[in-house]
Protein backbone atom coordinates (compact mmCIF):
# COMPACT_ATOMS: atom_id res chain seq x y z
CA UNK A 1 0.00 0.00 0.00
CA UNK A 2 1.75 3.20 -1.11
CA UNK A 3 1.54 6.41 0.87
CA UNK A 4 0.30 9.40 -1.09
CA UNK A 5 1.25 11.92 1.58
CA UNK A 6 3.47 11.94 4.64
CA UNK A 7 5.08 14.41 6.99
CA UNK A 8 6.00 15.37 10.53
CA UNK A 9 3.85 16.70 13.34
CA UNK A 10 5.07 19.59 15.46
CA UNK A 11 3.43 22.13 17.72
CA UNK A 12 2.82 24.23 14.61
CA UNK A 13 0.61 21.49 13.13
CA UNK A 14 -2.44 20.80 15.25
CA UNK A 15 -3.39 17.10 15.14
CA UNK A 16 -7.10 17.95 14.96
CA UNK A 17 -6.45 20.15 11.94
CA UNK A 18 -4.37 17.37 10.39
CA UNK A 19 -7.32 14.99 10.60
CA UNK A 20 -9.75 17.57 9.22
CA UNK A 21 -7.42 18.42 6.33
CA UNK A 22 -7.28 14.82 5.18
CA UNK A 23 -11.04 14.44 5.51
CA UNK A 24 -11.64 17.62 3.52
CA UNK A 25 -9.35 16.32 0.77
CA UNK A 26 -12.16 13.84 0.01
CA UNK A 27 -9.76 10.93 -0.43
CA UNK A 28 -10.82 7.55 0.89
CA UNK A 29 -8.17 5.75 2.89
CA UNK A 30 -6.37 5.61 6.22
CA UNK A 31 -4.48 8.38 8.00
CA UNK A 32 -1.74 6.82 10.14
CA UNK A 33 -0.22 8.99 12.87
CA UNK A 34 2.71 7.85 15.03
CA UNK A 35 4.40 9.36 18.07
CA UNK A 36 7.20 6.79 17.83
CA UNK A 37 5.64 4.33 20.28
CA UNK A 38 1.94 4.21 19.35
CA UNK A 39 0.23 4.36 15.94
CA UNK A 40 -3.24 5.85 15.47
CA UNK A 41 -5.36 4.81 12.46
CA UNK A 42 -8.22 6.90 11.05
CA UNK A 43 -10.30 5.36 8.26
CA UNK A 44 -11.88 8.04 6.09
CA UNK A 45 -14.58 7.76 3.45
CA UNK A 46 -16.41 10.57 1.68
CA UNK A 47 -14.89 13.18 4.06
CA UNK A 48 -16.22 11.37 7.10
CA UNK A 49 -14.68 9.14 9.76
CA UNK A 50 -15.64 5.49 9.42
CA UNK A 51 -13.47 4.04 12.17
CA UNK A 52 -10.49 4.80 14.39
CA UNK A 53 -8.14 2.62 16.41
CA UNK A 54 -4.57 2.45 17.69
CA UNK A 55 -1.77 -0.07 18.09
CA UNK A 56 -2.00 -0.20 21.91
CA UNK A 57 -3.76 -3.57 22.24
CA UNK A 58 -6.77 -2.87 19.97
CA UNK A 59 -8.46 -6.12 20.99
CA UNK A 60 -8.44 -4.99 24.62
CA UNK A 61 -10.04 -1.75 23.45
CA UNK A 62 -12.71 -3.72 21.58
CA UNK A 63 -13.29 -6.09 24.49
CA UNK A 64 -14.02 -3.19 26.86
CA UNK A 65 -16.61 -1.76 24.50
CA UNK A 66 -18.16 -5.17 23.84
CA UNK A 67 -18.52 -5.61 27.60
CA UNK A 68 -20.38 -2.30 27.83
CA UNK A 69 -22.62 -3.17 24.91
CA UNK A 70 -23.33 -6.65 26.31
CA UNK A 71 -25.70 -5.07 28.83
CA UNK A 72 -27.98 -4.23 25.90
CA UNK A 73 -26.92 -7.18 23.72
CA UNK A 74 -26.74 -10.26 25.99
CA UNK A 75 -25.45 -12.44 23.15
CA UNK A 76 -22.06 -10.70 23.49
CA UNK A 77 -21.18 -12.98 26.37
CA UNK A 78 -17.77 -14.08 27.61
CA UNK A 79 -17.66 -17.00 25.19
CA UNK A 80 -18.23 -14.75 22.17
CA UNK A 81 -15.67 -12.19 23.35
CA UNK A 82 -13.14 -14.95 23.89
CA UNK A 83 -13.78 -16.24 20.37
CA UNK A 84 -13.09 -12.75 19.04
CA UNK A 85 -9.66 -12.71 20.67
CA UNK A 86 -8.85 -16.21 19.37
CA UNK A 87 -9.92 -15.45 15.81
CA UNK A 88 -8.33 -12.01 15.46
CA UNK A 89 -5.28 -12.10 17.71
CA UNK A 90 -3.02 -12.21 14.64
CA UNK A 91 -2.90 -8.63 13.35
CA UNK A 92 -0.82 -9.47 10.30
CA UNK A 93 -3.23 -7.73 7.89
CA UNK A 94 -1.91 -4.35 6.77
CA UNK A 95 -5.23 -3.28 5.25
CA UNK A 96 -7.92 -3.63 7.92
CA UNK A 97 -7.18 -3.54 11.64
CA UNK A 98 -8.02 -6.70 13.65
CA UNK A 99 -10.63 -5.00 15.83
CA UNK A 100 -12.63 -3.81 12.82
CA UNK A 101 -12.33 -7.25 11.24
CA UNK A 102 -13.76 -8.63 14.48
CA UNK A 103 -16.70 -6.20 14.42
CA UNK A 104 -17.46 -7.19 10.82
CA UNK A 105 -17.31 -10.88 11.79
CA UNK A 106 -19.78 -10.29 14.63
CA UNK A 107 -22.18 -8.67 12.16
CA UNK A 108 -21.71 -11.40 9.53
CA UNK A 109 -22.40 -14.12 12.09
CA UNK A 110 -25.54 -12.29 13.30
CA UNK A 111 -24.15 -11.68 16.79
CA UNK A 112 -24.39 -7.93 16.21
CA UNK A 113 -26.93 -5.95 14.24
CA UNK A 114 -25.57 -3.19 11.99
CA UNK A 115 -27.15 -0.54 14.24
CA UNK A 116 -25.47 -2.11 17.28
CA UNK A 117 -22.17 -2.17 15.41
CA UNK A 118 -22.63 1.55 14.74
CA UNK A 119 -23.05 2.20 18.46
CA UNK A 120 -19.93 0.16 19.15
CA UNK A 121 -17.91 2.04 16.54
CA UNK A 122 -19.02 5.44 17.84
CA UNK A 123 -17.85 4.63 21.37
CA UNK A 124 -14.47 3.35 20.21
CA UNK A 125 -13.89 6.40 18.00
CA UNK A 126 -14.40 8.76 20.96
CA UNK A 127 -11.85 6.87 23.08
CA UNK A 128 -9.28 6.86 20.27
CA UNK A 129 -9.73 10.54 19.50
CA UNK A 130 -9.25 11.47 23.17
CA UNK A 131 -5.77 9.97 23.20
CA UNK A 132 -4.93 11.23 19.69
CA UNK A 133 -5.67 14.86 20.55
CA UNK A 134 -2.85 14.72 23.13
CA UNK A 135 -0.18 13.97 20.49
CA UNK A 136 2.24 16.91 20.23
CA UNK A 137 4.85 15.55 17.83
CA UNK A 138 5.39 12.61 15.52
CA UNK A 139 4.90 11.61 11.91
CA UNK A 140 1.95 10.88 9.64
CA UNK A 141 1.17 9.22 6.33
CA UNK A 142 -1.96 8.71 4.29
CA UNK A 143 -2.65 5.30 2.77
CA UNK A 144 -5.19 5.17 -0.08
CA UNK A 145 -8.03 2.72 0.30
CA UNK A 146 -7.10 -0.68 -1.10
CA UNK A 147 -9.47 -3.06 0.69
CA UNK A 148 -13.23 -3.22 1.12
CA UNK A 149 -14.23 -1.76 4.45
CA UNK A 150 -17.79 -2.46 5.65
CA UNK A 151 -19.27 0.79 6.92
CA UNK A 152 -21.46 0.87 10.03
CA UNK A 153 -21.16 4.53 10.99
CA UNK A 154 -19.99 7.72 9.29
CA UNK A 155 -19.18 10.63 11.55
CA UNK A 156 -18.35 14.24 10.84
CA UNK A 157 -15.01 15.13 12.39
CA UNK A 158 -15.42 18.67 13.87
CA UNK A 159 -18.28 17.76 16.28
CA UNK A 160 -16.33 14.68 17.42
CA UNK A 161 -13.23 16.77 18.11
CA UNK A 162 -15.28 19.30 20.08
CA UNK A 163 -16.83 16.55 22.19
CA UNK A 164 -13.46 14.93 22.90
CA UNK A 165 -11.80 18.25 23.71
CA UNK A 166 -14.54 18.98 26.24
CA UNK A 167 -13.90 15.62 27.88
CA UNK A 168 -10.15 16.23 27.91
CA UNK A 169 -10.68 19.57 29.63
CA UNK A 170 -12.72 17.79 32.30
CA UNK A 171 -9.95 15.20 32.78
CA UNK A 172 -7.36 17.94 33.08
CA UNK A 173 -9.45 19.74 35.69
CA UNK A 174 -9.03 16.80 38.06
CA UNK A 175 -5.54 17.95 38.95
CA UNK A 176 -1.95 16.71 38.74
CA UNK A 177 -2.52 13.26 40.24
CA UNK A 178 -4.74 12.10 37.38
CA UNK A 179 -2.98 12.11 34.02
CA UNK A 180 -4.32 9.03 32.21
CA UNK A 181 -7.57 7.02 32.05
CA UNK A 182 -5.31 3.97 32.16
CA UNK A 183 -3.83 4.72 35.59
CA UNK A 184 -4.51 1.89 38.04
CA UNK A 185 -6.34 2.40 41.32
CA UNK A 186 -5.37 0.86 44.68
CA UNK A 187 -6.94 1.30 48.11
CA UNK A 188 -4.51 2.68 50.73
CA UNK A 189 -5.91 0.97 53.82
CA UNK A 190 -3.34 2.49 56.18
CA UNK A 191 -3.81 6.09 55.03
CA UNK A 192 -5.13 8.70 57.50
CA UNK A 193 -8.04 9.36 55.14
CA UNK A 194 -9.06 5.69 55.15
CA UNK A 195 -9.33 5.77 58.94
CA UNK A 196 -12.12 8.35 58.59
CA UNK A 197 -14.26 6.07 56.42
CA UNK A 198 -16.98 3.84 57.80
CA UNK A 199 -16.30 0.09 57.88
CA UNK A 200 -18.85 -0.48 55.11
CA UNK A 201 -17.09 2.00 52.81
CA UNK A 202 -13.71 0.43 53.56
CA UNK A 203 -15.15 -2.97 52.63
CA UNK A 204 -16.54 -1.59 49.38
CA UNK A 205 -13.20 -0.07 48.40
CA UNK A 206 -11.32 -3.26 49.29
CA UNK A 207 -13.53 -5.23 46.92
CA UNK A 208 -12.66 -3.39 43.77
CA UNK A 209 -9.59 -1.14 44.08
CA UNK A 210 -6.98 -3.76 43.29
CA UNK A 211 -5.23 -2.34 40.27
CA UNK A 212 -8.03 -1.90 37.73
CA UNK A 213 -7.59 1.18 35.56
CA UNK A 214 -10.21 3.94 35.38
CA UNK A 215 -11.19 2.46 32.00
CA UNK A 216 -11.53 -1.13 33.19
CA UNK A 217 -13.23 -0.10 36.42
CA UNK A 218 -15.71 2.01 34.49
CA UNK A 219 -16.59 -1.01 32.36
CA UNK A 220 -17.07 -3.22 35.42
CA UNK A 221 -19.28 -0.68 37.18
CA UNK A 222 -21.08 0.44 34.01
CA UNK A 223 -19.94 4.02 34.56
CA UNK A 224 -18.23 6.43 32.20
CA UNK A 225 -14.57 6.47 33.26
CA UNK A 226 -14.52 10.27 33.42
CA UNK A 227 -17.55 10.32 35.69
CA UNK A 228 -15.91 7.64 37.84
CA UNK A 229 -12.69 9.67 38.12
CA UNK A 230 -14.67 12.79 39.05
CA UNK A 231 -16.61 10.87 41.70
CA UNK A 232 -13.48 9.39 43.28
CA UNK A 233 -11.24 12.44 42.95
CA UNK A 234 -11.69 13.59 46.55
CA UNK A 235 -10.45 10.19 47.76
CA UNK A 236 -7.51 10.43 45.34
CA UNK A 237 -6.54 13.87 46.64
CA UNK A 238 -6.81 12.59 50.22
CA UNK A 239 -4.56 9.66 49.20
CA UNK A 240 -7.18 7.11 50.22
CA UNK A 241 -6.87 5.91 46.62
CA UNK A 242 -3.35 5.58 45.21
CA UNK A 243 -2.71 5.72 41.48
CA UNK A 244 -0.04 3.70 39.71
CA UNK A 245 1.24 4.08 36.18
CA UNK A 246 -0.64 2.36 33.35
CA UNK A 247 0.34 -1.11 32.25
CA UNK A 248 2.28 -1.48 29.00
CA UNK A 249 1.51 -0.62 26.27
CA UNK A 250 -0.86 2.04 27.66
CA UNK A 251 2.02 3.72 29.50
CA UNK A 252 3.24 4.81 26.05
CA UNK A 253 0.11 6.81 25.30
CA UNK A 254 0.48 10.60 25.67
CA UNK A 255 -0.29 12.06 29.08
CA UNK A 256 -2.91 14.63 29.92
CA UNK A 257 -1.62 18.16 30.39
CA UNK A 258 -2.81 18.35 33.99
CA UNK A 259 -3.73 21.58 35.75
CA UNK A 260 -4.14 22.67 39.32
CA UNK A 261 -6.91 21.24 41.50
CA UNK A 262 -9.91 23.46 41.94
CA UNK A 263 -10.27 23.00 45.69
CA UNK A 264 -13.55 24.89 45.91
CA UNK A 265 -15.38 22.83 43.31
CA UNK A 266 -13.70 19.70 44.59
CA UNK A 267 -14.96 20.19 48.13
CA UNK A 268 -18.48 20.94 46.99
CA UNK A 269 -20.33 17.69 46.63
CA UNK A 270 -17.18 15.59 47.02
CA UNK A 271 -18.74 13.44 49.71
CA UNK A 272 -21.89 12.75 47.70
CA UNK A 273 -19.82 12.04 44.57
CA UNK A 274 -17.65 9.47 46.31
CA UNK A 275 -20.75 8.00 47.97
CA UNK A 276 -22.28 7.59 44.51
CA UNK A 277 -19.19 5.80 43.26
CA UNK A 278 -19.10 3.60 46.34
CA UNK A 279 -22.76 2.79 45.82
CA UNK A 280 -21.93 1.57 42.31
CA UNK A 281 -19.17 -0.59 43.72
CA UNK A 282 -21.45 -2.04 46.37
CA UNK A 283 -24.16 -2.89 43.85
CA UNK A 284 -21.75 -4.52 41.38
CA UNK A 285 -21.03 -8.22 41.23
CA UNK A 286 -17.28 -7.63 41.28
CA UNK A 287 -15.73 -8.88 44.46
CA UNK A 288 -18.84 -10.90 45.37
CA UNK A 289 -18.14 -14.04 43.36
CA UNK A 290 -15.21 -16.33 44.04
CA UNK A 291 -13.45 -18.09 41.17
CA UNK A 292 -11.22 -21.14 40.92
CA UNK A 293 -8.09 -21.05 38.76
CA UNK A 294 -6.13 -24.21 37.95
CA UNK A 295 -2.42 -23.63 37.27
CA UNK A 296 -0.38 -26.40 35.68
CA UNK A 297 3.40 -25.94 35.70
CA UNK A 298 6.25 -28.29 36.57
CA UNK A 299 8.03 -25.40 38.32
CA UNK A 300 6.95 -24.94 41.98
CA UNK A 301 8.48 -21.45 41.88
CA UNK A 302 6.15 -20.38 39.05
CA UNK A 303 3.14 -21.89 40.81
CA UNK A 304 3.99 -20.09 44.05
CA UNK A 305 4.45 -16.83 42.17
CA UNK A 306 1.04 -17.13 40.52
CA UNK A 307 -0.54 -18.00 43.86
CA UNK A 308 1.11 -14.97 45.50
CA UNK A 309 0.12 -12.63 42.69
CA UNK A 310 -3.53 -13.64 42.99
CA UNK A 311 -3.84 -13.35 46.77
CA UNK A 312 -6.84 -11.26 47.86
CA UNK A 313 -8.30 -11.40 44.35
CA UNK A 314 -11.41 -13.47 45.19
CA UNK A 315 -9.83 -16.49 43.52
CA UNK A 316 -8.81 -19.90 44.75
CA UNK A 317 -5.66 -21.20 43.05
CA UNK A 318 -5.26 -24.95 42.50
CA UNK A 319 -1.55 -25.59 41.92
CA UNK A 320 -0.70 -28.68 39.82
CA UNK A 321 2.97 -29.57 39.32
CA UNK A 322 2.59 -33.00 37.68
CA UNK A 323 1.33 -32.65 34.08
CA UNK A 324 0.59 -36.38 33.88
CA UNK A 325 -1.95 -36.12 36.70
CA UNK A 326 -3.17 -32.68 35.70
CA UNK A 327 -6.28 -33.73 33.77
CA UNK A 328 -7.71 -35.69 36.71
CA UNK A 329 -6.99 -32.86 39.14
CA UNK A 330 -8.56 -30.31 36.80
CA UNK A 331 -11.71 -32.44 36.51
CA UNK A 332 -11.94 -32.55 40.31
CA UNK A 333 -11.35 -28.82 40.75
CA UNK A 334 -13.84 -27.70 38.05
CA UNK A 335 -11.97 -24.41 37.54
CA UNK A 336 -13.29 -21.24 35.93
CA UNK A 337 -9.92 -20.58 34.27
CA UNK A 338 -6.96 -22.83 33.43
CA UNK A 339 -3.33 -21.67 33.09
CA UNK A 340 -1.06 -24.15 31.26
CA UNK A 341 2.70 -23.98 30.94
CA UNK A 342 3.78 -24.89 27.41
CA UNK A 343 7.19 -26.45 28.10
CA UNK A 344 6.48 -29.31 30.49
CA UNK A 345 8.02 -32.81 30.40
CA UNK A 346 6.06 -35.91 29.37
CA UNK A 347 2.90 -33.97 28.46
CA UNK A 348 3.39 -30.45 27.09
CA UNK A 349 0.85 -27.67 27.36
CA UNK A 350 -0.47 -28.09 23.81
CA UNK A 351 -1.23 -31.78 24.29
CA UNK A 352 -2.79 -31.17 27.69
CA UNK A 353 -4.96 -28.42 26.21
CA UNK A 354 -6.21 -30.83 23.52
CA UNK A 355 -7.07 -33.41 26.18
CA UNK A 356 -8.91 -30.81 28.24
CA UNK A 357 -10.95 -29.67 25.25
CA UNK A 358 -12.06 -33.24 24.55
CA UNK A 359 -13.97 -33.18 27.84
CA UNK A 360 -17.40 -31.64 27.29
CA UNK A 361 -17.47 -29.81 30.63
CA UNK A 362 -14.37 -27.81 29.64
CA UNK A 363 -15.39 -26.82 26.10
CA UNK A 364 -16.11 -23.24 27.15
CA UNK A 365 -13.61 -22.80 29.99
CA UNK A 366 -10.85 -20.26 29.14
CA UNK A 367 -7.46 -21.94 28.75
CA UNK A 368 -4.42 -19.64 28.80
CA UNK A 369 -1.05 -20.90 27.61
CA UNK A 370 1.88 -19.61 29.67
CA UNK A 371 4.92 -19.46 27.41
CA UNK A 372 8.20 -17.75 26.71
CA UNK A 373 7.52 -17.96 22.99
CA UNK A 374 5.36 -15.43 21.16
CA UNK A 375 6.11 -16.41 17.57
CA UNK A 376 3.35 -17.04 15.08
CA UNK A 377 4.10 -20.77 15.04
CA UNK A 378 3.49 -21.02 18.79
CA UNK A 379 0.32 -18.94 18.54
CA UNK A 380 -0.93 -21.19 15.75
CA UNK A 381 -0.18 -24.32 17.76
CA UNK A 382 -2.01 -22.89 20.76
CA UNK A 383 -5.02 -21.99 18.63
CA UNK A 384 -5.18 -25.45 17.04
CA UNK A 385 -4.96 -27.04 20.49
CA UNK A 386 -7.95 -24.98 21.62
CA UNK A 387 -6.23 -22.36 23.76
CA UNK A 388 -8.12 -19.16 24.49
CA UNK A 389 -5.20 -16.84 25.12
CA UNK A 390 -1.53 -16.78 26.03
CA UNK A 391 0.55 -15.15 28.77
CA UNK A 392 4.21 -14.47 28.03
CA UNK A 393 6.99 -15.14 30.56
CA UNK A 394 8.29 -13.31 32.43
CA UNK A 395 4.98 -11.76 33.50
CA UNK A 396 4.23 -9.23 36.19
CA UNK A 397 1.44 -9.26 38.75
CA UNK A 398 -0.36 -6.65 36.65
CA UNK A 399 -0.06 -8.90 33.55
CA UNK A 400 -1.63 -11.81 35.40
CA UNK A 401 -4.39 -9.72 36.94
CA UNK A 402 -5.22 -8.31 33.51
CA UNK A 403 -5.57 -11.84 32.16
CA UNK A 404 -7.90 -12.77 35.02
CA UNK A 405 -9.93 -9.60 34.44
CA UNK A 406 -10.22 -10.39 30.74
CA UNK A 407 -11.64 -13.87 31.21
CA UNK A 408 -13.38 -13.93 34.60
CA UNK A 409 -15.08 -10.57 35.09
Amino acid sequence: MAATMSGKISNKLNVADLLSQHANAKKDGCLVVSNGAINWFFYLEESQLVYATYSADPLDLLDNHLRRLSRQVPSLNSEVRTQVRINFNDDSSDQICPDYQAISWLVRTNQLKPAEAATLVEGIVIEILESYLLVSEGTFKFLPKSAHLPVYAKQTIPPLVQKCQKRLNAWQALGPMVWSPHQRLYFAEQSPGAAKLSPSKVQQLQKILRGFSFRHLGVLLNLDELQLAQNLNSLIVDKVILLQDPQPPFNQLPRLAVGAVNSTSQASGAQSDSDAALGSIGSSEIGQKSYTIACVDDSPAILNTINRYLQDQNVSVVMISDPVKALIQIMRAKPDLILLDVGMPWVDGYELCRLIRKNSQFKKIPVVMVTGNTGLIDRAKAKVAGATDYLTKPFTQADLQKMVFRHLT
